[in-house]
Parts: structure tokens; C-alpha cells; sequence
């Protein structure tokens, strides 16, 4: 059966919308927190039950869009009943293909701007010369020089890319320097050991770049136990927004981020 869906249904305008839409929705939540706590890093250690609470409205924001691209016009408006026939299940796939690659990345993507923003009022509440970024010339630059050529077989030669959600800079006279690498996941279910084999790299970088730490930040793993728990302890700091994380060694609450970038800072 071939795809024959009419995505005519879905406009580049609509999409636009929806995008609007949906930054509105994730901004209005965190905001909301924001003034009910206060603190912005009380709020960074409930960032998990944060991105919980959203979980249902996401998904209605989700749906229809999925809908509307990926049913046809036959049965688009036949999707409040269950009809059991060939061409729906066809359909119901890769409407729920659409959500689940939709809901995945705009948790990730959700939760890095979210940890971004928290530090940025904490460094501005506390007036720290510190500044996070997720995009921006700084960021490419950086990206660019972090590239590793790693011997992938006795044949061939890959370049191995870091791991980067969010670059911590330091401010001064003489610019903005990196002084930190955060890694954000929502779960380390996410490629977790690709941050820790980066770490493991980092001794072939330049000197100049040596220096800079990499930070993980999660938010659902509380690391009660398992081989994670051991396993991040090779990171320079892991930071846990859920206030049920059982800290141990480089395993803390994620507001304890800031004593360690303050140290870090220091001339």
C-alpha cells in the first residue's frame, strides 16, 4: 500500500501556528512555576515533574497536528470512532509514528531550554558573570573545534562530534570565554555513554580546550542504583532535576550546579 496521504491538511501556515502554540504552552508553564516558587533553581529541581504535569497537554497538542498530516481526507473526520479496517491501521501507524517523533525531541529540546533559562535568571538574580547558550556563533565555533577524529576501524577514520546542548560562558573585558560543556537529557536512556566516551576523549584536545568541563543534566533518573549510577561518576559534575535523586559522589541536586560554576569561575 503506498502513501497516499494529503498533507494539504497541514499548511506551512498552520505549522507555524502550532509552533507559536506550542512555545507559548511550554514558556507559560515554566513561567508559572517561576512565579509560584520564586527561586529559579527550586524550580531547576522540579524541572522532571515539570515536564510530567505537561505530559497530557503535549500530547493534545501532538495529536491533532498528526491528524491532520498524516490522515487522508477520507478519514480525517472519521477519527473519533474506532474503525478497524486496513487503510486506518495503515493510517494509525504513522500517526503514531508522527507523535512519537514529535513528543521525543520537543521533551528534549523543551528541557534544555528549560535548564538554560533557570541558570540565566540564577546568574542574573546572583550576578554572576555567566551566561548559557544553546545556539549562536559561540556555539558553532565551538562545536567545530570539539570535532575528534576517532580510528573507527584499522581502514577508516570518523569524526567524533561532542555532545552539546548548552555552553557556559564566562564574561569578562576580553569577551566571553567556554568554560563548560552541559550535556541535557531528559533520561539517560538518551545515549548516555556517548557524553561519557566523550569525556573520555577530551585529553586529545588542544590544550586551550582541555580545560572546559562537561556537565550532565537529567531530569527523571534519581539513580537509587544501577551501573549508571558508577558509570556517570567519570563526568565532571551530574546534575539531577528531581528532588528523589539519591546523590552520590558527582551526582547532586541541580541546584548545586551553581556552587560549582562559581567555583569554576574564579579567576
Amino acid at each position: 500500500m503506498g502513501n497516499q496521504f494529503n498533507k494539504n491538511n497541514w499548511l506551512p501556515d498552520t505549522e507555524i501556528k502550532w509552533r507559536a502554540t506550542k512555545k507559548h504552552f511550554f514558556n507559560d508553564q515554566l513561567e508559572k512555576a517561576l512565579n509560584k516558587y520564586h527561586d529559579p533553581l527550586v524550580v531547576g529541581n522540579k524541572l522532571s515533574e515539570l515536564l510530567k504535569s505537561c505530559e497530557i497537554e503535549a500530547v493534545n497538542l501532538v495529536t491533532p497536528r498528526a491528524v491532520e498530516k498524516w490522515a487522508s481526507p477520507e478519514t480525517v473526520d472519521k477519527w473519533k470512532n474506532i474503525i478497524k479496517d486496513r487503510q486506518m491501521l495503515f493510517e494509525l501507524r504513522e500517526i503514531g509514528k508522527s507523535i512519537a517523533n514529535t513528543l521525543r525531541p520537543l521533551a528534549g529540546n523543551t528541557f534544555t531550554q528549560w535548564v538554560c533559562h533557570v541558570l540565566n535568571l540564577t546568574f542574573k538574580n546572583k550576578k554572576l558573570p555567566l551566561e548559557c547558550v544553546t545556539s549562536g556563533s559561540i556555539k558553532k565555533e565551538l562545536t567545530k573545534s570539539l570535532v575528534l577524529k576517532i580510528d573507527a576501524t584499522r581502514f577508516e577514520m570518523r569524526d567524533y562530534k561532542p555532545d552539546i546542548d548548552i555552553i557556559i560562558l564566562k564574561i569578562s573585558d576580553k569577551g566571553k570565554k567556554p568554560i563548560a560543556i552541559i550535556s541535557a537529557k531528559t533520561t539517560l536512556a538518551e545515549r548516555v555513554m556517548q557524553t561519557i566516551n566523550w569525556h573520555r576523549y577530551l585529553e586529545q584536545l588542544p590544550n586551550s580546550l582541555q580545560n572546559i568541563k562537561l556537565y550532565l543534566v537529567t531530569a527523571w533518573d534519581t539513580f537509587e542504583s544501577g551501573t549508571n549510577r558508577y558509570r556517570v561518576q567519570e563526568l565532571d559534575g551530574v546534575y539531577v532535576c528531581n528532588e528523589a535523586v539519591k546523590e552520590y559522589g558527582k551526582i547532586k541536586l541541580f541546584s548545586r550546579i551553581i556552587d560549582d560554576l562559581v567555583e569554576l569561575a574564579k579567576p
